[in-house]
């Protein structure tokens, strides 16, 4: 009755964990609140005028607070998640290393995972550049694995620019080069080619491995013999561009 008669409404409120407590309390100048429980966290606050109005902020900062602890908890689990499936799909590409079909969805199922350098660094922490390119010495008839492994490689160049020398040191110049001489006449394998070689363009070091290739005639090449492939000229012309 005399908390109602007064003119400002005070509250005691108490966080325990994820649970919020709130008492009206008497705001006489001896007051003293004590609540002996572990891991409490406790606010005495007075001049608020309308209490339900307090009340509501307050269960509103738990609220976000609750969400903002399983946002950064569902951000953690999923990269544990991801560096898992990278290391999965490597060890599968690995230890089947003959099986054509499971060489080809593996390197597709890998590059969709590659959102940025985080997901590419975890990709070459696990071997993923060396399981590449033996893969395409493995398979060096089969243009469409081929294709998927060239394709992975460009996406990780593209993702974190600082393993485009990992690649060329992996020695994926000469076998790239080697693969475009071979399937000449596959559309798909001559464009994930010269957009592995596009992506390297970029790096200075890169482009003088790539002049002792002489990777600019093959890309040369290529778009002669395919003249009608819109992505090939497309691909071919940005990277003579930064060649020059």
């Amino acid at each position: 009755s005399r908390v109602k008669n007064l003119v400002s409404t005070s509250i005691l409120e108490a966080i325990v964990g994820c649970n919020l407590i709130r008492v009206k309390v008497n705001p006489e100048l001896a007051l003293v609140a004590v609540i002996d429980t572990g891991d409490t966290t406790c606010r005495v606050t007075f001049g608020h005028n309308n209490a339900s109005d307090f009340q509501d902020r307050s269960a509103n900062k738990v609220h976000r607070i609750k969400e903002r602890q399983k946002r950064e908890g569902y951000v953690i689990n999923q990269c544990y998640s991801t560096v898992r499936k990278i290391k999965q799909l490597i060890f599968t590409a690995q230890q089947r290393c003959r099986d054509v079909k499971v060489q080809r969805t593996t390197f597709a199922k890998l590059r969709n995972l590659i959102k940025s350098e985080d997901e590419a660094a975890a990709i070459v922490n696990c071997g993923g550049i060396g399981t590449l390119s033996n893969a395409m010495i493995i398979h060096s008839e089969k243009p469409l694995v081929l294709a998927e492994a060239v394709a992975t490689l460009a996406e990780l160049a593209w993702a974190d620019s600082s393993l485009c020398s990992k690649t060329v040191k992996a020695g994926c110049i000469s076998i790239v080069l080697a693969a475009m001489e071979r399937h000449y006449a596959h559309a798909t394998l001559q464009q994930m080619a010269i957009g592995f070689f596009r992506s390297l363009s970029y790096d200075g070091k890169c482009c003088r491995s790539m002049n002792e290739f002489n990777t600019v005639a093959a890309v040369i090449l290529s778009m002669y013999k395919n003249p009608k492939r819109v992505e090939i000229i497309r691909e071919g012309s940005t990277y003579l561009q930064n060649m020059v």
